[in-house]
Protein backbone atom coordinates (compact mmCIF):
# COMPACT_ATOMS: atom_id res chain seq x y z
CA UNK A 1 0.00 0.00 0.00
CA UNK A 2 1.32 3.44 -0.88
CA UNK A 3 -0.03 5.96 1.61
CA UNK A 4 0.75 9.28 3.26
CA UNK A 5 1.25 8.42 6.92
CA UNK A 6 0.94 12.08 7.96
CA UNK A 7 -2.77 11.61 7.23
CA UNK A 8 -5.20 9.40 9.16
CA UNK A 9 -4.85 5.76 8.11
CA UNK A 10 -7.97 4.49 6.32
CA UNK A 11 -6.73 1.18 4.90
CA UNK A 12 -7.61 -2.09 6.57
CA UNK A 13 -4.75 -4.27 7.75
CA UNK A 14 -3.84 -6.50 10.65
CA UNK A 15 -0.18 -7.37 11.10
CA UNK A 16 1.58 -9.19 13.95
CA UNK A 17 4.49 -6.72 13.73
CA UNK A 18 4.72 -3.16 12.46
CA UNK A 19 8.25 -2.05 11.56
CA UNK A 20 8.11 1.73 11.77
CA UNK A 21 10.98 3.34 9.83
CA UNK A 22 9.10 6.23 8.17
CA UNK A 23 11.12 9.39 8.82
CA UNK A 24 12.96 12.36 7.38
CA UNK A 25 16.67 11.46 7.45
CA UNK A 26 19.99 12.89 6.28
CA UNK A 27 21.88 15.75 7.93
CA UNK A 28 21.32 18.16 5.01
CA UNK A 29 17.55 17.46 4.94
CA UNK A 30 17.24 17.85 8.70
CA UNK A 31 19.28 21.07 8.78
CA UNK A 32 17.14 22.60 6.04
CA UNK A 33 13.80 21.69 7.62
CA UNK A 34 13.97 21.10 11.40
CA UNK A 35 10.26 21.72 12.03
CA UNK A 36 9.22 19.48 9.13
CA UNK A 37 11.57 16.81 10.48
CA UNK A 38 9.76 16.83 13.82
CA UNK A 39 6.39 16.79 12.07
CA UNK A 40 7.26 14.03 9.58
CA UNK A 41 8.91 11.85 12.22
CA UNK A 42 6.20 12.08 14.88
CA UNK A 43 2.79 12.54 13.21
CA UNK A 44 3.00 9.22 11.27
CA UNK A 45 3.92 7.42 14.49
CA UNK A 46 0.85 8.85 16.26
CA UNK A 47 -1.29 7.79 13.29
CA UNK A 48 0.06 4.23 13.32
CA UNK A 49 -0.45 3.89 17.08
CA UNK A 50 -3.94 5.41 16.89
CA UNK A 51 -4.88 2.96 14.13
CA UNK A 52 -3.68 -0.05 16.14
CA UNK A 53 -5.56 1.13 19.23
CA UNK A 54 -8.73 2.05 17.31
CA UNK A 55 -8.85 -1.37 15.60
CA UNK A 56 -7.85 -3.12 18.86
CA UNK A 57 -5.06 -4.96 17.08
CA UNK A 58 -2.38 -6.94 18.87
CA UNK A 59 0.44 -5.65 16.68
CA UNK A 60 3.90 -5.22 18.20
CA UNK A 61 5.48 -1.91 17.20
CA UNK A 62 9.15 -2.17 16.18
CA UNK A 63 10.23 1.47 16.37
CA UNK A 64 13.45 2.49 14.67
CA UNK A 65 15.07 5.13 16.84
CA UNK A 66 18.68 6.27 16.31
CA UNK A 67 22.14 6.41 17.84
CA UNK A 68 21.65 10.20 17.60
CA UNK A 69 19.70 10.07 20.88
CA UNK A 70 23.08 9.84 22.64
CA UNK A 71 24.49 12.91 20.84
CA UNK A 72 23.96 15.51 23.60
CA UNK A 73 25.55 13.24 26.20
CA UNK A 74 28.54 12.74 23.92
CA UNK A 75 28.81 16.49 23.28
CA UNK A 76 28.94 17.29 27.01
CA UNK A 77 31.21 14.29 27.68
CA UNK A 78 28.76 12.99 30.29
CA UNK A 79 28.87 9.47 28.97
CA UNK A 80 31.16 6.47 28.92
CA UNK A 81 31.96 4.40 25.88
CA UNK A 82 30.73 2.05 24.55
CA UNK A 83 27.23 3.56 24.67
CA UNK A 84 24.75 1.55 26.77
CA UNK A 85 20.96 1.63 26.44
CA UNK A 86 20.41 2.60 30.10
CA UNK A 87 21.97 6.07 29.76
CA UNK A 88 19.72 8.97 30.78
CA UNK A 89 19.09 10.95 27.59
CA UNK A 90 19.67 14.70 27.90
CA UNK A 91 18.06 17.57 25.98
CA UNK A 92 20.31 20.68 25.83
CA UNK A 93 18.99 24.17 26.50
CA UNK A 94 20.46 25.47 23.25
CA UNK A 95 19.34 23.51 20.22
CA UNK A 96 20.65 23.50 16.66
CA UNK A 97 18.61 22.48 13.60
CA UNK A 98 20.26 19.05 13.50
CA UNK A 99 18.88 18.29 16.98
CA UNK A 100 15.35 18.04 15.54
CA UNK A 101 16.21 14.54 14.32
CA UNK A 102 17.44 13.19 17.65
CA UNK A 103 14.51 14.86 19.43
CA UNK A 104 12.04 13.21 17.06
CA UNK A 105 13.60 9.81 17.70
CA UNK A 106 13.79 10.25 21.47
CA UNK A 107 10.20 11.50 21.66
CA UNK A 108 9.21 8.64 19.35
CA UNK A 109 10.62 6.12 21.82
CA UNK A 110 8.64 7.68 24.66
CA UNK A 111 5.43 7.88 22.62
CA UNK A 112 5.71 4.15 21.87
CA UNK A 113 6.49 3.37 25.52
CA UNK A 114 3.45 5.31 26.72
CA UNK A 115 1.09 3.91 24.08
CA UNK A 116 0.21 0.82 26.09
CA UNK A 117 1.09 -1.36 23.08
CA UNK A 118 3.73 -4.07 22.79
CA UNK A 119 6.94 -2.65 21.37
CA UNK A 120 10.68 -2.91 20.86
CA UNK A 121 12.77 0.25 20.42
CA UNK A 122 15.87 -0.18 18.24
CA UNK A 123 18.81 2.24 18.06
CA UNK A 124 20.86 1.56 14.89
CA UNK A 125 24.50 2.72 14.93
CA UNK A 126 26.23 3.58 11.64
CA UNK A 127 24.75 0.86 9.45
CA UNK A 128 26.22 0.77 5.94
CA UNK A 129 26.08 -1.24 2.74
CA UNK A 130 24.53 -1.25 -0.75
CA UNK A 131 21.43 0.86 -1.47
CA UNK A 132 21.99 3.40 1.31
CA UNK A 133 21.69 6.47 -0.91
CA UNK A 134 24.54 8.92 -1.44
CA UNK A 135 24.32 11.27 1.54
CA UNK A 136 26.08 9.14 4.16
CA UNK A 137 29.79 9.13 4.92
CA UNK A 138 30.80 5.84 3.25
CA UNK A 139 29.01 6.32 -0.12
CA UNK A 140 30.09 9.98 -0.14
CA UNK A 141 33.73 8.97 0.32
CA UNK A 142 33.44 6.21 -2.30
CA UNK A 143 32.03 8.65 -4.84
CA UNK A 144 34.53 11.45 -4.15
CA UNK A 145 37.62 9.24 -3.95
CA UNK A 146 36.64 7.17 -6.99
CA UNK A 147 36.32 10.36 -9.05
CA UNK A 148 40.10 10.80 -8.63
CA UNK A 149 39.78 14.47 -7.72
CA UNK A 150 43.16 16.01 -6.97
CA UNK A 151 42.04 16.77 -3.40
CA UNK A 152 39.26 15.15 -1.38
CA UNK A 153 38.12 17.01 1.75
CA UNK A 154 37.66 14.77 4.78
CA UNK A 155 35.29 16.41 7.27
CA UNK A 156 35.50 15.56 11.00
CA UNK A 157 38.67 13.55 10.23
CA UNK A 158 39.43 12.55 13.83
CA UNK A 159 35.89 11.59 14.77
CA UNK A 160 35.54 7.87 15.50
CA UNK A 161 32.85 5.42 14.43
CA UNK A 162 32.18 1.68 14.65
CA UNK A 163 30.41 0.68 11.41
CA UNK A 164 28.03 -2.27 11.05
CA UNK A 165 27.36 -4.00 7.72
CA UNK A 166 23.69 -4.16 6.75
CA UNK A 167 23.42 -7.98 6.81
CA UNK A 168 24.64 -8.08 10.42
CA UNK A 169 22.20 -5.34 11.39
CA UNK A 170 19.25 -7.14 9.78
CA UNK A 171 20.11 -10.36 11.63
CA UNK A 172 20.00 -8.46 14.94
CA UNK A 173 16.76 -6.65 14.01
CA UNK A 174 14.91 -9.83 13.00
CA UNK A 175 15.99 -11.81 16.06
CA UNK A 176 15.08 -9.04 18.51
CA UNK A 177 11.79 -8.22 16.80
CA UNK A 178 10.42 -11.73 16.42
CA UNK A 179 11.46 -13.14 19.80
CA UNK A 180 8.23 -13.59 21.77
CA UNK A 181 10.12 -13.19 25.05
CA UNK A 182 11.30 -9.69 24.16
CA UNK A 183 8.81 -6.91 24.82
CA UNK A 184 8.87 -3.28 25.94
CA UNK A 185 12.65 -2.97 25.79
CA UNK A 186 15.29 -0.89 23.99
CA UNK A 187 18.32 -2.29 22.15
CA UNK A 188 21.34 -0.99 20.28
CA UNK A 189 21.85 -2.33 16.76
CA UNK A 190 25.41 -2.26 15.49
CA UNK A 191 28.98 -3.45 15.93
CA UNK A 192 31.22 -2.45 18.83
CA UNK A 193 34.42 -3.68 17.17
CA UNK A 194 36.60 -2.26 14.38
CA UNK A 195 36.20 1.35 15.53
CA UNK A 196 37.94 3.70 13.10
CA UNK A 197 38.65 7.41 12.59
CA UNK A 198 36.96 8.97 9.56
CA UNK A 199 40.32 9.91 8.05
CA UNK A 200 41.56 6.34 8.39
CA UNK A 201 38.30 5.13 6.85
CA UNK A 202 38.95 7.41 3.88
CA UNK A 203 42.50 6.03 3.55
CA UNK A 204 41.14 2.49 3.56
CA UNK A 205 38.56 3.29 0.87
CA UNK A 206 41.26 5.03 -1.19
CA UNK A 207 43.43 1.91 -1.03
CA UNK A 208 40.55 -0.40 -1.97
CA UNK A 209 39.71 1.86 -4.94
CA UNK A 210 43.37 2.22 -5.92
CA UNK A 211 42.71 5.95 -6.21
CA UNK A 212 45.33 8.66 -6.72
CA UNK A 213 43.30 11.35 -4.92
CA UNK A 214 45.03 13.26 -2.14
CA UNK A 215 43.11 13.30 1.16
CA UNK A 216 42.98 16.59 3.05
CA UNK A 217 41.74 16.94 6.62
CA UNK A 218 38.97 19.53 6.90
CA UNK A 219 36.82 21.08 9.61
CA UNK A 220 34.42 19.32 11.96
CA UNK A 221 30.79 19.08 10.81
CA UNK A 222 28.49 21.02 13.17
CA UNK A 223 26.67 18.69 15.57
CA UNK A 224 28.65 15.60 14.63
CA UNK A 225 29.46 13.46 17.73
CA UNK A 226 33.22 13.04 18.16
CA UNK A 227 32.79 9.35 18.89
CA UNK A 228 30.05 6.76 18.44
CA UNK A 229 30.40 3.14 19.46
CA UNK A 230 27.49 1.09 20.85
CA UNK A 231 27.65 -1.42 23.66
CA UNK A 232 26.33 -4.63 22.12
CA UNK A 233 26.39 -6.58 25.38
CA UNK A 234 22.62 -6.42 25.94
CA UNK A 235 21.80 -7.37 22.34
CA UNK A 236 24.31 -10.21 21.97
CA UNK A 237 24.10 -11.66 25.46
CA UNK A 238 20.35 -12.03 25.12
CA UNK A 239 20.87 -14.64 22.43
CA UNK A 240 24.14 -16.00 23.81
CA UNK A 241 25.63 -15.18 20.43
CA UNK A 242 28.72 -13.40 21.71
CA UNK A 243 31.16 -16.07 20.54
CA UNK A 244 29.06 -17.44 17.69
CA UNK A 245 28.32 -14.21 15.86
CA UNK A 246 31.01 -13.34 13.32
CA UNK A 247 30.52 -9.79 12.18
CA UNK A 248 31.38 -8.90 8.61
CA UNK A 249 34.86 -7.35 8.69
CA UNK A 250 35.09 -3.67 7.71
CA UNK A 251 37.24 -4.49 4.68
CA UNK A 252 34.80 -7.17 3.49
CA UNK A 253 31.81 -4.88 3.98
CA UNK A 254 33.54 -1.98 2.23
CA UNK A 255 34.42 -4.18 -0.75
CA UNK A 256 30.78 -5.31 -1.09
CA UNK A 257 29.58 -1.72 -0.78
CA UNK A 258 32.16 -0.34 -3.23
CA UNK A 259 31.30 -3.06 -5.74
CA UNK A 260 27.59 -2.16 -5.60
CA UNK A 261 28.18 1.59 -5.98
CA UNK A 262 30.65 1.19 -8.84
CA UNK A 263 28.09 -0.92 -10.70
Amino acid sequence: ISADLTKEINQNFDFSHIFHLAATVGVSNVNKSPYETLHNNLVPLFNVINYVKKKKLKSKIIFFSSSEVYSSLIETKKIKFPLTEDNQIMIPNKLINRDSYFLSKFFGEKIVEMSGLDYVNLRPHNIYGPRMGRSHVIPELIEKINSNHKFVKIFSPNHQRAFCYIDDAIEQIIKLSLDKNINKKTYNIGNMKQEIKIYDLAKRIKKLLNSKSSLKKFHVTLGSPYRRIPSMKKTLNHFKLKNKTKFCSLNEGLLKTIDWYLK
